[in-house]
């Protein structure tokens, strides 16, 4: 009798095979290759999102007039260019200084600046013309390790505000007078004797005692001032004018933006100052900044708002580059802007040799 086979039935519990000693060998391998891969590759990310997050340097520009001032603009633009693709967050604020002139007033919009400076922590402090250095710069940041200060626009002596410091350096601000009376000459050869108004404000006072420092030095600028005024009022500024169509050959008119109206308390608006000159007013007239292009001026060597704002955007930048500010050498504009205006030379009578408009780098037709 033959013998069924025995059938054999498969356990769960069965012992498997052992793992061959080459798989052995290689989980390891595999696991510390996948390691080492998560270890490059998740870092990443990580890296990428923290430079993400680090903020940008901020400069802070604090102009001491308004917005509505084409210098300010001027400025504003020169220090853009030179700042662009530094990575720097720029803001601008606005002190008003020409149309409210009252120092408590002033103190106040100062504190109110430095909060904000201590709040936002800006690299480096732009600080434009004499009000912000008066009130805001000179007391409040000069001899701190932060923040860095650069100053353009500035007429006044810089021993005044205790410039420069070890944190404090930047551009002067000078009119180009003798360039300009030999320009006004070239055009009206009969010129001699001259009326320079300028309004009765704190850079007001600066350019005027330039004027007068450079008159002392020397040599002869080929005029006479018959009258050299500091301008408290619109109604001050029209008797002048007047006066001067008798006692001078030629006006040349600094600053008029703040010039008050005795009747009302405020700040005339220098597009009606200049309505009311050139209305009035029968002699060649010489400007030495941006404000006399769109004011019918004839002719001027003009200090340009953007170079000053040029040149200290570019020192600002250095110092963003890890230069300390008061390491920088103190800069003084040279670049004067020939401008005439073929308009107002028509209107007065008077002829503009060619060779001057073909130099011109700007003519008003």
């Amino acid at each position: 009798m033959a013998v069924a086979p025995r059938m054999v039935m498969s356990s769960p519990f069965r012992r498997r095979p052992p793992t061959p000693p080459s798989l052995l060998t290689k989980v390891p391998d595999m696991r510390s290759r996948l390691l080492l891969l998560l270890l490059l590759v998740l870092p990443l990310p990580v890296a990428l999102f923290a430079a993400s997050e680090t903020p940008a340097p901020r400069v802070l520009v604090v102009q001491s007039y308004d917005a509505a001032y084409i210098w300010c603009g001027q400025i504003n633009r020169g220090i853009d260019e030179a700042l662009k693709g530094s990575g720097a967050a720029i803001d601008v604020v606005y002190m008003d200084a020409k149309r409210n002139q009252d120092p408590a007033h002033l103190r106040t919009v100062a504190e109110e600046i430095l909060e904000r400076i201590e709040r936002t922590r800006p690299r480096v402090v732009i600080a434009v013309d004499d009000a912000a250095q008066q009130y805001l710069a000179a007391p409040s940041l000069k001899g701190r390790d932060w923040p860095q200060v650069i100053f353009c626009g500035v007429n006044a002596p810089l021993a005044k505000y205790g410039y420069p410091a070890a944190n404090v350096s930047g551009v002067r601000e000078r009119w180009h007078y003798r360039d300009g009376f030999a320009l006004l000459r070239r055009i009206v050869p009969e010129v001699r004797r001259v009326a320079f108004l300028v309004e009765d404000s704190e850079s007001g006072g600066y350019v005027l005692d330039d004027l007068l420092e450079e008159q002392r030095r020397g040599p002869a600028m080929g005029i006479k001032l018959v009258m050299a005024e500091k301008v408290r009022t619109f109604q001050q500024w029209q008797q002048l004018v007047r006066k001067a169509q008798q006692s001078a050959d030629a006006l040349a008119l600094g600053l008029y933006n703040a010039l008050v109206d005795e009747t009302t308390g405020q700040v005339t608006p220098p597009d009606k100052v200049m309505a009311w000159t050139n209305s009035v007013n029968k002699k060649p007239t010489l400007g030495f900044s941006d404000i006399a292009k769109p004011h019918g001026l004839l002719c001027g060597v003009l200090e340009a708002g953007h170079e000053q704002g040029h040149l200290a955007g570019g020192m600002a930048r250095q110092v963003l580059g890890g230069a300390p500010a008061g390491e920088l050498p103190v800069r003084v504009n040279t670049k004067g802007v020939v401008f005439v205006n073929l308009r107002t030379a028509k209107r007065l009578g008077a002829h503009v040799p060619f060779s001057i408009i073909e130099a011109a780098a700007e003519v008003i037709k």
